[in-house]
């Protein structure tokens, strides 16, 4: 093969590769212009209908703590998290051996003190109906000296024996006083002692979701010291921050869709969708933080307002701090 031939199949060559590389880059582009459109799609802001609001938040609810009021060891927690709980359920009981005696010998020294106070009372019967023997006999003697018919001497005996009579009866009338102190510190002791005994068995006081099981059984627990933490799905709102150009459009009472994206698909198989109804029980009236900073003459900031919206969470499934979409109507 001379020169000139060979040139001309190296041009033939570079001219295949070529347009080779060039079908290569169309089929590329091909595939990536769609994509591309999808992308932008996605990532493009939606616009929403006429006369729809919508904004993102987060799920607040109210979180009970079931702690304990004195210092313990756990015998026994009936719930794990994730269990739901009824109020007024036994959630939590702690070792109770040690209250129970200690209630036991409150009601002993409680018994005690009343058996003192009935032989104090005896005592008080006594000493009046001895009074009123030495005041009878010194009476006696008093008017036979007067006949001189006893001495000076045995009317003195007389009136030390009444004297004496009456300085019991102060005595045993102050010890009546004492005793019946005695009853109310020991009646305070046992009412003390049955509250430590009833605080062994911790009741659930709201209705709700266990989110938090902070100790285990045999664990020593503190006084005050949360054992459960306690969502009450009766009272879980969303909290969104709605801007001032838009609030005056909703008021009290509107109705709201949320939308929570962290649920699994099915969690709500009736809706077909992670969906919520709600209503809107709280408007701020004063505005929040800013959204939009006046950074040019002339130009106000832009606040926002807290809304609150109440939703019927029935299954128990909404947990405090997942984000939502709640969308309104105007």
């Amino acid at each position: 093969m001379d020169g000139k031939a060979r040139e001309r199949l190296n041009r033939k060559v570079i001219k295949m590769a070529t347009k080779q590389k060039n079908m290569v880059g169309i089929v590329v582009m091909v595939l990536l212009i769609p994509l591309l459109i999808l992308s932008i799609y996605y990532l493009m802001p939606k616009r929403l209908p006429k006369g729809v609001i919508q904004t993102t938040g987060i799920i607040g609810a109210v979180e009970v703590n079931l702690s304990s009021k004195i210092t313990e060891r756990i015998k026994e927690i009936k719930f794990k998290e994730g269990d739901y709980v009824k109020e007024g359920e036994i959630a939590i009981i702690l070792d109770s051996e040690k209250r129970r005696a200690e209630y036991e010998e409150s009601e002993a020294n409680l018994d005690v003190a009343e058996a003192t106070l009935l032989s104090t009372k005896a005592e008080i019967e006594k000493s009046k109906v001895k009074i009123e023997d030495t005041n009878r006999d010194l009476n006696r003697i008093s008017s036979l000296l007067e006949e001189k018919l006893v001495s000076q001497n045995d009317k003195d005996k007389a009136q030390t024996n009444y004297d004496l009579a009456r300085l019991e009866l102060n005595r045993v009338e102050a010890q009546e006083v004492l005793s019946n102190a005695n009853i109310r510190q020991a009646q305070a002791a046992l009412n003390l002692a049955k509250i430590n005994l009833e605080d062994t068995v911790i009741k659930s006081t709201v209705s709700g979701v266990v989110t938090l099981r902070a100790f285990e059984p045999g664990e020593m627990v503190s006084s005050g010291a949360a054992i459960l933490t306690i969502v009450d799905t009766k009272n879980i709102w969303a909290r969104v921050d709605i801007e001032e150009t838009v609030v005056a459009k909703i008021k009290l009472g509107d109705e709201a869709r949320v939308q929570v994206d962290a649920l699994p698909v099915g969690t709500l198989p009736a809706r077909g969708q992670e969906e919520f109804e709600g209503k809107i029980v709280e408007i701020n009236t004063e505005g929040e933080f800013a959204t939009q900073r006046d950074v040019k003459r002339g130009r106000q900031d832009i606040k926002t307002f807290r809304i609150k919206v109440k939703i019927d969470d029935l299954k128990g499934v909404l947990k405090p701090g997942m984000s939502v979409t709640v969308t309104f109507k105007e």
